[in-house]
């Protein structure tokens, strides 16, 4: 019996690991295979082998062809931002909401919980499963005239829109500015060339996609973040390991800080000069407006989720229990 038993052992020992599947990984990045994004993805890859997934990376610079890609199962997963990935998973994508989370410190707790056991349920939908959320920056209003540092100068001017964002359509509206429908692959341009007079981006798309040519000597971003761009990784949840998607998020959750990073350099890049701050009163005025935007959005258009509004409310008030808010309880 003995020796039976140190033979299954020794056999045992002997025997090779599981050999990790091999699944390709779409992942969207303006400045393509030389991005920042990618290569930290790269990183991503690496850990994943000890999931039991080994990762081909595919470089995309058009976001959408990226999201098709994967609707058509040419990709087995694909690294988007929320807005886009919001048809896929409405409450990871209501993390973008407009206002929703003004800093970074509250991006990361919402990472973080989101991170854990007892939030995977909210991850899931249908077929579809978020499986990692990292930050992209805060996006920021660019103005090609700094003078139009206000809502109120917003009214009549064009404004490059995402054609697939409906949240900002609503907002641009709402604001009195003429919306000039664009995608990722063109709204830059339209910025630089003088078609429109504003656009709205992250930090990390200032020097990727050459904004400042359009902010050039008279323009400015305005410190005032109107949404958080996280990038999301999605999958077919049944195409992959069952524990994959829950130490892929817990992943990201203990590695935000690395992917933060790279935002706050890019953040940094942006020179003093082109910055415009805004008055304290005004930055009340426009929380209030987003407030009421984003409950618009949730009970009228349908297009955010109320239990990813609510999680983000109790972040932003417990970090700060005086904002007005606090107390009205409309999320």
């Amino acid at each position: 019996m003995r020796t039976l038993l140190t033979t299954a052992l020794a056999l045992a020992m002997a025997a090779p690991a599981a050999a990790a599947v091999d699944k390709t990984l779409c992942v969207y990045d303006p400045s393509g295979a030389n991005g920042d994004i990618f290569n930290l993805t790269k990183d991503y890859r690496t850990e994943a082998l000890s999931w039991g997934v080994s990762f081909e990376l595919k470089p995309y610079t058009d976001e959408k062809t990226a999201s098709e890609d994967f609707k058509a199962k040419k990709c087995d997963a694909v690294l988007m931002t929320g807005t886009r990935g919001r048809d896929f998973l409405k409450f990871a994508g209501t993390l973008e909401g407009m206002g929703a989370l003004p800093e970074y410190g509250e991006l990361k707790t919402v990472v973080k919980k989101l991170g854990s056991a007892k939030a995977a349920g909210l991850m899931r939908s249908g077929d579809y499963e978020t499986a990692a959320i990292f930050p992209g920056g805060a996006v920021y209003l660019m103005v090609r005239d700094r003078e139009v540092n206000t809502v109120a100068k917003l009214a009549g001017r064009k404004l490059a829109t995402l054609d697939f964002d409906e949240a900002a359509k609503i907002m641009v509206k709402l604001v009195g500015a003429s919306l000039v429908p664009a995608d990722i692959s063109t709204f830059a341009s339209m910025f630089n060339n003088g078609s429109v007079e504003a656009a709205y981006a992250p930090a990390t798309a200032y020097k990727a996609l050459e904004l400042y040519k359009g902010i050039g000597n008279t323009g400015g971003v305005i410190r005032y973040p109107l949404a958080q761009m996280t990038l999301q990784l999605m999958i077919r949840h049944a195409d992959f390991p069952a524990d994959f998607a829950a130490k892929s998020r817990a992943f990201a959750a203990q590695n935000f800080g690395k992917f933060l990073n790279v935002v706050k350099k890019a953040d940094a890049s942006i020179p003093a000069k082109h910055w415009i701050d805004i008055p304290e009163a005004d930055r009340t005025k426009y929380d209030q407006m987003f407030l009421d935007v984003r409950v618009r959005l949730r009970d009228q258009e349908k297009v955010y989720d109320g239990r990813a509004l609510k999680l983000m409310r109790k972040v932003r008030c417990q970090r700060d229990a005086a904002r007005a808010e606090c107390a009205q309880k409309r999320e």
